[in-house]
């Protein structure tokens, strides 16, 4: 009796040890494809990240982008967002951009469209 019981015992290590590889393995999977899309979205022409930029700056009070998905200049960052009505902050510390709503701004006196600079 005592050897069943200690034969049991030995195969529900290798279980966890399994589940656990598992799951591991299917964390690492999706943050793998998650790292991807983002240098993906990343490596579009300037013109079709700003479009994405200005899509998401949609009203909401915070807006927060991961800096990977956006390689555009500091100064259309600053464009897209003013003429959305946004402050944006670039946080070095978890590489992200925040944008704000700051709707005491006034509107800029000439926005134009957000492909161009004035």
């Amino acid at each position: 009796m005592t050897d069943l019981a200690a034969h049991t015992d030995n195969t529900f290590s290798p279980l966890i040890l399994l589940m656990f590889l598992l799951v591991l393995g299917g964390l690492f999977a999706a943050f793998l494809a998650l790292t991807i899309s983002r240098i993906v979205r990343g490596s579009q022409p300037r013109e079709q990240q700003m479009a994405r930029l200005a899509g998401q700056l949609n009203g909401r009070d915070r807006v927060c982008i991961r800096t990977v998905e956006l390689r555009l200049a500091d100064a259309d960052l600053r464009w897209v967002a003013h003429s959305r009505g946004y402050e944006v902050t670039t946080h070095a510390f978890g590489s992200y951009h925040e944008f704000i709503r700051a709707p005491y701004r006034g509107q800029p006196v000439n926005p134009g469209p957000w492909q161009g600079r004035p």
